[in-house]
């Protein structure tokens, strides 16, 4: 009896290693084909990356794929999990009824032949990013690939537009001060802009502010002014909402032959009232992580 039961556990040990190895060994049907995503893309900004897998079974196969590297924070933290954007021939299998999910691991279900999937990145630091993606059948690995991705970081620039014109006897100096990105894509988040008007005659600060602004775009005043304006048909109870932006110089400078006007130029963060002759210069430096740039002209420029 004892010698039975020896040999019957000999037995059950050498079906489970040979099951254990079939199951190890037997090639799996999906694979990834190939991985696209745009080699650089901006700070900030989404991309899309499609994962493109075959399936060679005859039937469908559920797989389970797994995305690191995704999203990166400011910190330069991965983040858990990815977003599922859209699917060719497959079918996502939801936990729940979002697409977005904190599992680092999403089940797929791939028809037989060609599939694809997009998913999204987007990244809080610069840098070189390496993204990998593996899928497992039958909770074994089925494949595995990565793909780097350059994170481009803005670089910012400060551009300086002058205006002049004539108030009575007083004549009028405006500085417009612009933003620049000078790359594509992406955004610039509390960018710090210092402004300082120095008298040359003396050598001295006249008057200094400082400002933070972001910009996403490819261009943007240093100084806006938004309002709404809101008008209400009581017969038709219908109502009209505009919205206005007021791009306003960031130094106004007045130079009188006698006594200054009374004029405020309250939409500028700097307001300088001189006499003519006076000569000023004025500096725009915008500061924005280890990027340090800074533009400057003459009131009056000759």
């Amino acid at each position: 009896m004892k010698n039975k039961m020896i040999t019957g556990a000999i037995i059950a040990t050498v079906l489970l290693s040979t099951a254990v190895l079939l199951w190890y060994f037997t090639p799996s049907d999906v694979s990834i084909v190939s991985l696209e995503a745009p080699k650089e893309i901006g700070i900030y900004d989404l991309s899309n990356l499609k994962i493109n897998l075959q399936n060679n079974a005859p039937t469908d196969v559920n797989i389970t794929i797994n995305v690191k590297n995704a999203f990166v924070d400011e910190k330069g933290v991965s983040l858990k999990g990815f977003v599922i954007l859209a699917y060719e021939n497959s079918s996502y299998i939801p936990s729940n009824a979002s697409n977005v999910t904190d599992a680092s691991q999403i089940e797929v279900l791939l028809k037989p032949g060609s599939n694809s999937i997009t998913v999204s990145l987007g990244y809080e630091v610069p840098g070189t990013q390496k993204v990998e993606v593996e899928i497992y059948q039958r909770g074994k690995l089925a494949d595995s690939k990565t793909i780097e991705i350059n994170v481009l970081p803005p670089k910012i620039s400060v551009v300086l537009q002058t205006h002049n014109g004539v108030n009575g006897t007083n004549e009028i100096y405006t500085v417009y001060g612009i933003l620049q990105l000078l790359v594509k894509s992406g955004s610039a988040g509390n960018v710090v802009v210092n402004i300082s008007v120095i008298n040359e005659l003396t050598n001295t600060a006249v008057s200094t502010a400082t400002r933070t602004i972001r910009t996403s775009s490819t261009s943007e005043s240093i100084v806006v002014w938004s309002s709404r304006k809101s008008t209400y048909d009581p017969v038709t109870g219908m109502m009209t909402r505009v919205e206005t932006e007021t791009f306003a110089p960031v130094v106004v400078i007045e130079l009188s032959k006698s006594e200054p006007s009374a004029e405020k130029y309250i939409m500028s963060p700097l307001v300088v009232k001189g006499k003519v002759g006076d000569r000023y210069r004025v500096i725009v430096t915008a500061m924005w992580r280890d990027q340090v740039v800074s533009s400057e002209v003459r009131i009056p420029s000759k």
